[in-house]
């Protein structure tokens, strides 16, 4: 139905134009002004879903591990940036900080990449007190060339992408149309040819019907990173697969939508009232990372990544506490300390977000193990 400011905006655009890819529709229903899903909604901040920055602040000190490790990397320059793209609201960053030893936080500087003023404004709240430098910016081509690293946390899975179904060999492209006041599926030919070659790819694994997802915005994003970055990483932890794991283990395709806490599979109901996501291709990824310059490491789990960071003395640190909580009778503080502790295992946890994959690519550095 023809309810929203971004559905009418849809309407519109396909009377006048026809059918539409559904990268278009998804841009439109989710960053759209007004009314688009990020202009109303801050990843991790409601109900609609959780992220592992919102769910304890130790992911965010256990990031800034990282980060301090990059830095020691790369010489211990005295400004070293961490621009954070789709930045939400502002938690990881503010754990970090917090995680940072003096002598790092001395020489770290933080930039937003936040396209929406509204939740800047949220976010310049949340950092006044910040000890560290913070800036923004709305895109990141903007950013001044830095030293540093690029840092996108469960962001690009929400770039606008394509969607696919095999035919026989081949594949067509599933797009957008209106049908009275009902946006339904169409299918279109493929005219592009590289995305015929990319299709056809895809196409070699899956069965007649199967369905797959492509974003050209993330290989794009890929490219803009390298452009801003002097020297430095791009480390990005996302939801996804290499090929062909990324189309052979969802053979329906990954794309689904979450609103309120709940996971839908109508991807053109109501747009602008749901977050829409697909998992990432991680071997495009590296393929684009590799055509702009940049040296690709090797993909983790998140899991796997966290545990090179000491995450298990972290849970086994918050164990101890707890047991001396309980021998002091402090049976408030025994059961906070639990509680902690079984969120960070969380973030480790097979089937949740430990699953989530770490990427990361070098620039004028060199990448060291666990990456290499």
């Amino acid at each position: 139905m023809i309810e929203s400011e971004p559905a009418a905006v849809l309407a519109q655009l396909i009377r006048e134009k026809g059918p539409i890819s559904f990268d278009s529709f998804m841009n439109t229903a989710l960053y759209s002004d007004p009314g688009g899903f990020y202009r109303k909604h801050v990843p991790g901040d409601s109900a609609t879903y959780r992220t592992s920055p919102s769910l304890t602040p130790w992911f965010g000190r256990l990031v800034s591990r990282q980060l301090e490790t990059f830095w020691h990397q790369l010489g211990e320059p005295a400004e070293f940036v961490v621009v954070e793209v789709g930045p939400g609201s502002g938690e990881l960053a503010l754990a970090a900080i917090e995680g940072a030893s003096e002598q790092f936080r001395k020489a770290l500087q933080w930039m937003f990449i936040e396209p929406f003023p509204s939740i800047a404004s949220s976010q310049r709240e949340k950092l006044a007190a910040s000890p560290v430098p913070a800036t923004w910016c709305e895109r990141l081509e903007d950013a001044v060339p830095f030293v540093g690293v690029i840092l996108a946390n469960e962001v690009l899975d929400n770039f606008p992408f394509r969607i696919f179904e095999v035919r026989g060999k081949g594949a067509v492209e599933i797009a957008v149309d209106l049908v009275g006041q009902e946006f339904v599926e169409t299918e279109i030919s493929i005219a592009d040819a590289d995305l015929k070659e990319r299709s056809a790819a895809a196409a070699v694994v899956l069965e007649d019907g199967d369905r797959f997802e492509l974003s050209l915005h993330q290989e794009e994003w890929v490219g803009r990173a390298a452009g801003v970055l002097e020297s430095g990483y791009v480390l990005a932890i996302d939801y996804g697969d290499e090929e062909p794991q990324t189309w052979t283990g969802r053979p329906a395709g990954s794309a689904v939508t979450y609103s309120n806490g709940s996971l839908g599979m109508d991807l053109l109901k109501d747009p602008g009232s749901a977050d829409i996501t697909a998992h990432v291709n991680f071997s495009a990824l590296q393929r684009a990372a590799l055509r702009a310059g940049l040296e690709v490491g090797r993909l983790l789990t998140q899991r796997e990544w966290l545990d090179s960071l000491a995450i298990r003395d972290v849970v086994e640190g918050l164990r101890q506490a707890q047991k001396q909580a309980e021998t002091e009778r402090d049976h408030g503080g025994a059961m906070s300390l639990l509680a902690e502790r079984s969120r960070v295992e969380s973030l480790r946890s097979r089937g949740g977000l430990g699953d989530l994959r770490v990427f990361l690519a070098a620039k004028n550095t060199a990448l060291d193990q666990p990456f290499s």
